[in-house]
């Protein structure tokens, strides 16, 4: 999915650390000086990388920036449906998340905003939509208000379809997090659980039509 990525991030790293080592002077103990200590502080790119959280079996993982989380969840599911290999034992689903904030009920709002946004800009076409809202460890929170006030906009001009919505916006809270991601064709990707890409046998041909039709 991003195979010149890591040399791509180097590169422009190298680029934003060339400007001040011209400038500086110094003879040839200095640039080796200057030459290690480049090297003591330019650790290894990281595409990836976990952040603990206080909620037993939720794993957080941090993209890069310029990793897509959505278009890569699509990628993996696509890979797999193919492939039938498993590579993990214990992933139930792989959620992709854009937007992270507060289980306040007008941040989720605002970050469920932020996300679909090309869904509310005045020129987007009419299509259809669902929401998926899962909440746990979060009292404070109902269920149905975070439906009703995330819908309201979208309601004006795309038309709410359960069953086989063309975007779903997945709210996920957990006690005082919520994390929030568009997801294109969610039914189709087996509601983003890996396990029924091996339970369902009928689950390979709907994901490759789903990526390709994406990629046209």
């Amino acid at each position: 999915l991003y195979p010149n990525l890591e040399e791509e991030i180097a590169a422009e790293k190298d680029a934003s650390d060339d400007a001040p080592a011209a400038q500086a002077g110094g003879g040839i103990e200095d640039e080796i000086a200057r030459e290690i200590a480049e090297m003591k502080a330019s650790p290894k790119i990281k595409m990836f990388r976990y952040l603990p959280s206080t909620i037993d079996c939720i794993l957080y993982i941090k993209c890069h920036r310029k990793i897509d989380p959505e278009a890569l969840v699509q990628f993996i599911f696509a890979e797999l449906s193919v492939t039938k290999q498993r590579k993990t034992r214990f992933t139930g689903r792989l959620i992709p998340v854009k937007v992270t904030t507060t289980s306040k009920l007008d941040a989720i709002v605002k970050g469920a905003t932020q996300v679909a946004h090309a869904l509310l800009a005045e020129d987007a076409e009419p299509t259809t939509f669902a929401l998926v809202v899962n909440i746990r460890y979060c009292d404070d929170l109902k269920r149905d208000d975070v439906i009703l006030a995330v819908a309201a906009p979208l309601d004006v001009k795309h038309k709410v379809d359960l069953k086989n919505a063309r975007y779903t916006l997945v709210i996920e809270v957990f006690k005082s997090m919520a994390t929030i991601g568009l997801v294109e064709n969610y039914n189709a990707l087996r509601r983003l659980n890996l396990q029924t890409l091996f339970d369902d046998p009928s689950a390979k041909k709907p994901v490759e039509d789903v990526v390709q039709s994406m990629d046209e």
